[in-house]
């Protein structure tokens, strides 16, 4: 079953054609790899998807069109994506950064506190609970208490994906995670991929790390100067010849 489906997706910024008629599906359950040159339009296609962006075309999530929806409202549907740099708020610490995420808390209501007191202390413990159940699954648990900004690369990568886990979402969008890590920590993040898409959550993953993509990827798309090239299964899309000349220019 398709979980999300994109029908001939356009963005132009002036002159450039950064996303130009893409169309793709994702079903549940699975991990699409979206790959391809500097400047291919990967980037874009995230925005686009995830609200950061309006372009033309058409975005159904679950059966619901969402191209007009803003950024948090996309992200309310069940879809949520990461940066490849890492927006972690640097002065709180990993702790306050999850527990900050959900959405609607009795707590950000001034008169909550007041009146509805015992809600507002159980729904905190509840998410505090929550967001250590989640560091642990991380294993970054011994961080709780850091501010977010001392923590390395690697960890803010983990972060963020910790933080995303908290809104619950249907599909994870993670753009470049293996990017900058060591090679423990990138099998580290693959597994935990693996783990929570065993849990049934869909992932589409940006990535130039073709060994780390393939790897973990159901199928591959390419993209190359605002185009889908091809899709595939991850061998497929390794020996097909139009993908080794984009990377490798020439008869690649």
């Amino acid at each position: 079953m398709d979980l999300l489906s994109v029908r001939n997706l356009r963005k132009h910024f002036g002159g450039v054609k950064a996303v130009d008629g893409c169309s793709l599906t994702i079903e549940a359950g699975t991990i699409m790899g979206l790959i391809g040159p500097n400047g291919a339009g990967k980037t874009t296609m995230f925005n686009l998807i995830s609200g950061f962006e309006r372009g033309s075309g058409e975005i159904v999530f679950k059966g619901i069109r969402i191209n007009k929806l803003p950024s948090f409202k996309v992200a309310q549907c069940g879809i949520v994506r990461t940066f490849q740099i890492p927006r972690a708020l640097t002065k709180m610490t990993v702790l306050e950064n999850l527990m900050l995420a959900p959405k609607a808390q009795a707590g950000e209501r001034i008169w909550n506190v007041w009146l509805r007191r015992r809600k507002v202390k159980e729904q905190e413990r509840q998410i505090k609970e929550k967001s250590r159940d989640i560091l642990r699954f991380f294993e970054i648990s011994h961080l709780e208490d850091e501010y977010a900004g001392a923590l390395s690369g690697g960890q803010k990568k983990l972060l963020e994906m910790a933080r995303a886990m908290m809104i619950d979402p249907l599909l994870m969008m993670l753009d470049e995670p293996f990017a900058g890590v060591n090679p423990t920590l990138s099998r580290k993040i693959s597994r935990y991929i693996d783990e929570l898409r065993e849990a049934g959550m869909t992932f589409l993953v940006i990535e130039h790390d073709i060994p780390a993509i393939t790897r973990i990827s159901d199928r591959i798309i390419v993209m190359n100067e605002g185009k889908i090239l091809t899709e595939g299964a991850p061998e497929e899309v390794k020996r097909n010849r139009d993908v080794l000349n984009v990377y490798l220019g020439g008869d690649g």
